[in-house]
């Protein structure tokens, strides 16, 4: 990597380290946060790599600099494996474009700020479009070591890097069948499987009830069309990659006579099966926009090579200004009085982690032995007042993993609310829903109305309660 280059990328690591610890919350990054703090093979929402990294990342702080550290890392990771990649396939000036592409592109601004299992996805299938080329089109056959650990990793970061895979075996099939009788190929098979196999053995000892879920959660069981879904999913991919590049690169593809060229395949396959498989999908289901982050990693090389080939300064450059002004904006102080940014900083800053209430009651969360909260994301309340191991969810809007530590830590069912249990002590309930007030309040002898107040839920006005129970 160029001496500039490596600067940029210094520069734009420090940064978000540094602005990480000024932006809120994303509600579900203390959900994470709380993983990390019961580490297991795996999870029922998603494999545990994103647990592994906030766990080595904040052994000496929660802070959520050090929560989000391994994001900003694996981000600027990706950003210099896409470049050396680009530069073995095409050249320095292709590696440069895919660069500034790449660190531009607002999926990569959002993943560089919030911790989730999108990073590690991102950055281990970025090693692993590498280690592949390398492996299937260079000399040296211990890049199948590498391949081989890419794709576990990348799996036990996130289910859907599956779908990466499928398309390089489609260009196995393609273009290099002789790889299936060399035996380092079953070597990278067998690492990927033993890297892989901590979510393997957690799903059999759950009866598999994570690869249950995401099965039904990504894909609907019926296929009756939804316009609404389809159309608000497409069209946030014009933007979840960048305003200027998702139509640019679909021009230069349309143009291109030379589009199916091996190279230009290998970047091909999986930008456009991953788009199109979630897109396909949104039609019938609600699918996240972010789901389909891993396509614009190849994406990122390949534009980067047809806008080196037309010296396309100057759409690099406007599309660099407005990425730049959209991380100010984001990361500082700057954008606080925009209105979208202003809306965009509230649904990263929406937690109900209930600071001033509790302060207004003058409550010692460290007295209660244990805290009850009827909200999915009771995990806020763990983070924030340091209870992580005794907050609990009595019912969330999905079943998650609090209903698992519920269980185990419990003995309470979903099915039957109360079984013989062990004395609870000093426990503080703050839910708005009657009937899990009223599971609780069978497990005690004593409860008591601290206060109840209204908050805004959405669109709604909700009223809540704080009740502390004794037995």
């Amino acid at each position: 990597m160029r001496r500039r280059e490596q600067l940029v990328l210094l520069v734009y690591t420090l940064f978000n380290i540094i602005a990480n610890h000024f932006v809120k919350f994303y509600s579900d990054e203390t959900y994470y946060w709380l993983w990390s703090k019961k580490l297991d093979f795996s999870y029922f929402d998603h494999p545990p790599m994103v647990a592994y990294l906030i766990k080595l990342t904040t052994l000496f702080s929660d802070d959520p600099l050090f929560v989000r550290l391994s994001a900003a890392l694996m981000v600027s990771g990706s950003a210099y494996i896409l470049y050396v990649l680009a530069k073995k396939m095409f050249d320095t000036k292709t590696a440069i474009y895919t660069f500034y592409i790449f660190i531009s592109s607002f999926i990569v601004i959002a993943a560089s700020t919030v911790i989730a299992p999108d990073i590690p996805l991102m950055f281990f299938a970025s090693l692993l479009l590498y280690s592949a080329y390398m492996y299937l089109h260079g000399d040296k056959k211990l890049y199948s070591l590498l391949v081989g650990f890419s794709a576990g990793a990348m799996l036990l970061s996130k289910y859907t890097g599956i779908l990466l895979i499928f398309t390089l075996v489609v260009y196995v099939l393609i273009y290099k069948r002789e790889v299936f009788k060399d035996k380092f190929l079953y070597y990278a098979i067998v690492i990927a499987l033993l890297v892989f196999s901590p979510v393997l053995y957690w799903n059999y000892m759950h009866d598999f009830i994570s690869f249950t879920f995401q099965l039904h959660h990504g894909m609907a069981e019926e296929k009756v069309f939804n316009l609404h879904d389809f159309t608000k999913f497409t069209s946030a991919q014009l933007v979840l990659f960048h305003p200027f590049y998702l139509l640019a690169l679909f021009y230069y593809i349309a143009k291109d006579r030379e589009r199916f060229s091996q190279k230009k395949v290998y970047l091909l396959l999986p930008f456009l099966f991953i788009l199109l498989f979630f897109s396909y999908n949104s039609m019938f289901k609600h699918a996240n926009a972010q789901w389909a982050g891993p396509a614009y990693l190849s994406a990122s090389i390949l534009l980067g090579y047809y806008m080196a080939k037309n010296n396309n300064k100057i759409l690099l450059g406007i599309a660099l200004a407005l990425s730049t002004v959209v991380m100010l904006l984001i990361k500082t102080p700057i954008g606080l009085d925009v209105p979208p940014i202003k809306l965009f900083l509230s649904r990263l800053g929406k937690i109900n982690n209930f600071q001033n209430e509790i302060k207004k009651l003058n409550l010692d969360i460290g007295s209660y032995n244990y805290i009850f909260i009827d909200d999915y994301h009771g995990s806020e309340v763990a983070y924030y007042f340091k209870k992580y191991k005794n907050v609990h969810v009595l019912s969330s809007a999905r079943f998650s993993n609090f209903n698992l530590w519920r269980n185990k830590d419990l003995n309470v069912s979903q099915e039957s609310p109360v079984k013989t249990i062990p004395s609870l002590g000093k426990c503080l309930y703050i839910g708005h829903d009657v009937s899990h007030y009223k599971e609780i309040a069978r497990l005690f002898h004593n409860q008591k109305i601290l206060a109840s107040f209204h908050k805004k839920v959405g669109d709604k006005e909700v009223k809540y309660y704080f009740v502390e129970f004794k037995n």
